[in-house]
């Protein structure tokens, strides 16, 4: 009895100095050898790699690591291959099942089936609600884009079918957040989606709408940062400083405009929109700038020689040019907070943004407003 009551006591102890622990047991039959890899994720960024394993003769793999104290963001990869699985690692088992699917004889997809904890389950929800957003709100293949083009929708009725389109999925997203207040899952689709895509203000109610443990947790600070350093971005905010290269083989900042009325077109030659657009930007260049209005063009193109050949090809472009050649990577996309294009944004002579999306005659107005200060 006393040599039972030293093994229980031995037990509870050691059970007591034993930390959390997050286990992934994964499963990938025809993967043999291959290398598995996980990593930390912030902001769908990978921040740090947990660890690497491979796959065993078995066709299994595990990865454990002490808990995190809170709920972190993951990701599972195949080294080699584009194919990843991102999800929320919870103190639990999550078990995994990597398949191949054959497309063709050269190319193998590899699928990711993950036996979800409760947080995560919430989150893959929404993402998945998220990308049926995307057929039809972004992209060339969405079914307004598509009507427009075969001359079924006219220019304006696009415009007002897709803010329609933007407007009704936020207002059913906010239904949806509604339901798991008490989520990380919906925090982490806050964070990560709607900081990206959707107005701030409707950001700002749905993180106001999760329950005090969510808004309060050390995760939550992340965002909170985040928000205040993307208010510098919008009408009223000074956005902070950037560099980048210009077409003549210099530099331009933001701040070398300071003390003038500026304009920031921000364009690409893959941009049908951008194109069509940019003839009225010349306009507004040709009669304003002897008023003292400076126009800047920050092209998000990749590849060198189609910007300048586009810029050489359409000479009426006169004004600056500048283009990092990182596309959505440029250090003016994280500045402003652009996610599409065409935008425009336009800034007084204390820096500060006075306006952004305005087009036609209401951004005309507006220069006119801000030249006649003095």
């Amino acid at each position: 009895m006393k040599n039972l009551f030293i093994v229980l006591f031995a037990t509870l102890l050691f059970s007591s100095f034993q930390k959390p622990q997050y286990v992934i047991n994964g499963v990938f039959k025809g993967g043999e050898g291959k290398e598995i890899v996980l990593e930390e994720l912030s902001n769908l960024r990978v921040v740090k790699r947990l660890g690497s394993t491979r796959v065993d003769a078995n066709g299994k793999f595990t990865f454990t690591g002490d808990a995190f104290g809170e709920i972190k963001e993951a990701r599972l990869s195949i080294p080699g291959t584009r194919f990843k699985e991102d999800f929320i690692i919870e103190d639990t088992v999550i078990k995994v099942n990597i398949r191949q699917k054959v497309v063709t004889e050269k190319y193998t997809k590899y699928l990711f089936d993950l036996e979800r904890g409760k947080e995560d389950a919430v989150y893959a929800m929404l993402k998945s609600n998220y990308k049926d957003r995307r057929t039809v709100w972004g992209g060339k293949s969405n079914r307004v884009v598509v009507a427009n083009e075969a001359g079924e929708l006219s220019d304006e009725d696009l415009v007002k079918k897709r803010a329609k389109l933007d407007s009704d999925f936020i207002a059913e997203t906010l239904k949806i957040l509604s339901n798991y207040p008490d989520s990380y899952g919906t925090y982490f689709y806050i964070k990560n989606y709607m900081l990206r895509f959707d107005p701030l203000p409707v950001v700002e109610e749905a993180f106001n709408n999760l329950s005090d443990k969510i808004k309060n947790s050390k995760e939550a600070t992340v965002f909170k940062d985040e928000v205040e350093e993307l208010k510098r971005s919008f009408v009223g905010g000074i956005p902070e400083d950037f560099t980048i290269p210009s077409l003549d083989g210099g530099e331009t900042s933001l701040y070398q405009y300071r003390g003038k009325v500026l304009l920031i077109d921000f364009w690409a030659t893959w941009c049908g929109p951008c194109i069509k657009a940019m003839p009225h930007i010349g306009e507004i260049y040709d009669e304003f700038h002897p008023q003292g209005l400076e126009v800047l063009g920050i092209s998000y193109d990749r590849d060198d020689t189609k910007w300048r050949n586009f810029l050489k090809k359409n000479d009426y472009v006169v004004w600056d040019q500048a283009s990092s050649l990182k596309e959505w990577k440029c250090p003016s996309a994280k500045t402003f907070a652009i996610t599409t294009i065409p935008e425009t944004i336009l800034i007084d002579k204390k820096g500060v943004i006075v306006a952004r999306g305005l087009q036609g005659d209401e951004l005309e107005s507006k220069i006119k407003e801000l030249l006649a200060k003095g």
